[in-house]
């Protein structure tokens, strides 16, 4: 039987109806109950896995490489982008305000969090001026001490910020610290973010550029 045959060899059941045109179930019903047959599909098992392994590396340091390169097309583009904008106040500003107060670290998040209110507003209008972020992607968060009333707080940064208050996450309400604490943020501390990658990384090229300008 040449099915037998080449079951022998160590083919698959689909190599095999591939050739000859025998259904699956056919192979299955002749050959499942043979230990010979169930040695064949140990080592076929054996070398799926090799197979499929080599393949999720191979895959995996493809998305590596084009996860770099991504990146580093970002950076490149940042460069050109702070030769065009270097003489823009607001951008200078903005990214000299991210320098100080804005969330640094590799997430994928631009955010800048601070009590002062012209702050806050000069950063939303970097978001939305220079880098061009829509306002249905802005997001607020609060950190408010326990005797600040939350609604109020939320109307002031709404606001200020022009953001939604449907778009401010839930508020964090933290100890007080002191009394002059308390005069300085009656309204809390604001953070405004918003999720980019691409921007996340640029922030951080800029900043290494106005730090390399700026340098004595």
């Amino acid at each position: 039987m040449v099915a037998k045959e080449r079951r022998s060899q160590g083919r698959s059941y689909s190599e095999i109806h591939r050739e000859l045109g025998i259904a699956r179930s056919t192979l299955s019903l002749w050959f499942s109950k043979q230990k010979w047959s169930a040695h064949v599909k140990e080592q076929l098992n054996d070398t799926y896995k090799k197979i499929n392994a080599t393949r999720l590396i191979q895959m995996n340091r493809a998305k590596r490489l084009k996860k770099i390169e991504r990146h580093e097309r970002y950076r490149v583009e940042a460069r050109l982008d702070y030769t065009r904008l270097k003489s823009n106040l607001l951008f200078i500003t903005g990214i000299s305000i991210y320098w100080g107060e804005g969330e640094k670290s590799d997430n994928g998040r631009v955010s800048v969090i601070n009590t002062d209110p012209e702050m806050i507003q000069v950063m939303a209008a970097f978001y939305r001026k220079i880098l061009h972020i829509s306002d249905v992607r802005l997001r607020g968060a609060l950190f408010i001490y326990k005797d600040i009333d939350v609604n109020a707080s939320l109307d002031y940064w709404s606001n200020t910020t022009k953001i939604p208050i449907t778009q401010f996450i839930k508020t964090q309400v933290i100890p007080s610290r002191s009394h002059l604490t308390k005069r300085k943020t009656l309204y809390g501390i604001c953070n405004i973010y918003f999720s980019s990658t691409e921007i996340n990384i640029k922030m951080r090229e800029w900043i290494k550029l106005v730090s390399s300008q700026m340098r004595v």
